[in-house]
């Protein structure tokens, strides 16, 4: 049985056989590298990111188009200092100063 993508992930969510499980990753920083836009643009501007995240689900045939960004991208929103570049990746400056570490032993760091 072939299916389209929304037969697919309909039919999936509704417990439903599937010709193959949905692609629905999420491909942010790597949606945004494969269109040449650099990572805080791709989280500033809607279009790009859209546009992005389009081109890289066609590319790869991905089931569903994913325009989400960056929580980084809702924290600036809310006072936190905006999305920064370094080395490629994106991240936030002061990001988890003051929170426990991932053991929950000590203070995360900013990196």
């Amino acid at each position: 049985m072939m299916m389209n993508s929304r037969e697919r992930v309909f039919a999936r969510l509704a417990g439903g056989p599937v010709d193959r499980l949905p692609l629905m990753p999420i491909t942010m920083m790597f949606a945004g590298d494969l269109a040449g836009i650099p990572y805080g643009e791709y989280c500033r501007n809607h279009r790009k990111l859209v546009e992005a995240q389009i081109r890289t689900a066609e590319t790869f045939g991905f089931d569903c188009v994913s325009c989400i960004s960056d929580p980084a991208r809702e924290a600036a929103d809310c006072g936190n200092t905006p999305p920064v570049e370094r080395h490629g990746q994106a991240r936030l400056r002061h990001c988890g100063r003051g929170l426990p570490g991932p053991d929950g032993r000590g203070p995360g760091s900013d990196g």
